[in-house]
């Protein structure tokens, strides 16, 4: 089994202002991150606003995450979930021929209402049983309305290619369960302030937004866990607390890319609907990075 502990930002797409891709400013980014104590790249994913990609343009941003990440060694995790099974499979599949080391399957949600355990499992384990690629499972239910159930977690841990989950619900209750029943299962906490609480459960590492500019606090964070110093860990995940929920809730993707421009990093642009972040979200935005220590 592939391990994939650590931790990985769900990077951005950088778009030009006329929101066509800005590969030379993505190309950029890859090469910061991949100086950085990362443990790989998620992309695309819902920070990349993947929902407003075309299918071509996921590929393409797959081959040079891949391409420019091989160098350095860190891995790339393809976020590959369609609203088919047939899709999901044939993007894993593609994911696997342009480099990708695993893949991120979010569930398909228009039909969320008939998202039910069997119909999660069926499709998981379809494209499982197709996949070259080990499986993180994506629990997402703010945008997708589905919150996989501990069973079904547990049932599809049992496919060797189904390896993990990312959780962005931060239940750690849920996970738990997940864990004690199946303690090799490779959990990752879907958000920045939800690290710690789920390293004490047993998780591997976070998918975090927060890690496309604050990586080295997270890492910091991260070590003191495992070297068993509870307080400095507690006192770095208190730290980071404000500023992640003002990048993930409060002001989303606009947010983060504005963060990560004031940070050394191109954010730029978002892709309509999103609009820019305002002068307020600014200038909190702006406060919360004076008060933090990303060093």
């Amino acid at each position: 089994m592939l391990n994939l502990a650590g931790l990985y930002p769900p990077i951005v797409t950088a778009f030009n202002e006329d929101e066509s891709i800005a590969y030379d400013k993505l190309e950029s980014n890859l090469q910061k991150w991949a100086s950085q104590p990362l443990d790989g790249v998620i992309m695309p994913g819902s920070n990349s606003e993947a929902a407003y990609m075309t299918t071509a343009e996921r590929l393409d941003v797959i081959k040079v995450c891949a391409d420019v990440l091989k160098p350095s060694g860190k891995r790339l995790v393809a976020g590959t979930g369609m609203e088919t099974t047939a899709e999901t499979i044939w993007m894993t599949q593609k994911a696997a021929d342009l480099g990708a080391e695993a893949v991120l399957v979010i569930p398909p949600y228009f039909f969320k209402g008939s998202m039910k355990h069997d119909v999660l499992l069926a499709h998981y384990r379809a494209v499982a049983d197709e996949s070259p690629l080990p499986i993180l499972v994506y629990n997402v239910p703010a945008f997708t309305g589905v919150d996989f159930a501990a069973q079904t977690l547990i049932e599809l841990a049992a496919h060797p290619r189904i390896i993990g989950a990312k959780d962005s619900s931060a239940t750690v209750t849920k996970m738990a369960d997940v864990l004690a029943a199946v303690p090799d299962f490779q959990v990752f906490a879907g958000t920045g302030s939800a690290l710690l609480p789920f390293l004490s459960i047993g998780a591997v590492g976070g998918v975090m937004a927060l890690a496309n500019f604050a990586a080295k606090p997270l890492r910091k964070l991260y070590e003191a866990f495992r070297a068993g110093r509870s307080e400095e860990a507690k006192n770095i995940q208190l730290s980071l607390a404000h500023i992640n929920t003002a990048v993930t809730g409060k002001y989303g993707v606009p947010g983060l890319k504005y963060a990560m421009d004031q940070s050394g990093f191109y954010g730029g642009p978002t892709r309509r609907p999103l609009l820019p972040l305002g002068a307020e979200g600014r200038k909190d935005i702006d406060r919360l990075l004076a008060e933090l220590d990303l060093e």
